[in-house]
């Protein structure tokens, strides 16, 4: 699975992307500055928002 600029990826399909558990995609979500939004009762993303987020330079145990 390849990141596309005009989908949306539910956390599910953003860990099978990013080779990790359902959790951490999860967590990444829930994250104050990630670009996530709620769609009924599951968050999504926008692929090109994703790709803007990891664009941005972030310290270890940052909070924004």
């Amino acid at each position: 699975m390849e990141l596309q600029d005009n989908v949306f990826y539910t956390p599910t399909q953003f860990a099978e992307l990013r080779n990790c558990s359902v959790p951490t995609a999860l967590s990444i979500y829930n994250s104050q500055d990630f670009p996530s939004e709620n769609f009924g009762k599951e968050k999504v993303a926008l692929g090109s928002a994703i790709r803007e987020w990891y664009k941005k330079k972030r310290l270890k145990g940052e909070e924004q």
